[in-house]
């Protein structure tokens, strides 16, 4: 028996640090998609942000970028009035669920906070990997 055990330590070793290995890739690509859903908060921090739509993959429906863009807008007349107590509206995200190691769901809002409004709209992306980089595939802001 005591050959046996000595037989299985380094596959035991390896076995650990493999699934090491792994949480260390995943917990890389939590901090790149966070960074993703970052950006689209830096169009309100200056005019060198780059654009939207850098941030989706180049076979995405351009029409889910409108629509995001068309209730941010919304949610920003509150905030640009002068004296606003609102805040302008940020992406951010909830949850991260890797559905394969290239692919992930990401529950989000964007929430706009005031003394008298708080306003929190659902979002759900679809992201996935190209190469080192994360891309948003598909969008959908959910009816609240």
């Amino acid at each position: 028996m005591g050959r046996h055990y000595r037989s299985m330590k380094p596959i035991l070793c390896l076995s650990l640090l493999f699934s090491a290995c792994m949480w260390a890739d995943e917990a890389g690509d939590r901090v790149a998609i966070e960074k993703v859903i970052s950006g689209f908060n830096e169009p309100h921090r200056g005019p060198h942000a780059k654009p939207l739509s850098a941030l989706f993959t180049s076979d995405a429906d351009p029409a889910e970028l409108r629509r995001l863009s068309d209730m941010e807008g919304r949610m920003r007349q509150a905030s640009d009035g002068p004296w606003s107590e609102v805040t302008t509206p940020r992406m951010v995200s909830e949850s991260i669920r890797f559905v394969t190691p290239d692919v992930a769901l990401v529950d989000a809002v964007i929430a706009q906070y005031g003394s008298l409004l708080a306003s929190r709209e659902p979002v759900l992306l679809v992201m996935k990997k190209q190469g080192t980089e994360w891309r948003i595939v598909s969008l959908r802001v959910c009816a609240t």
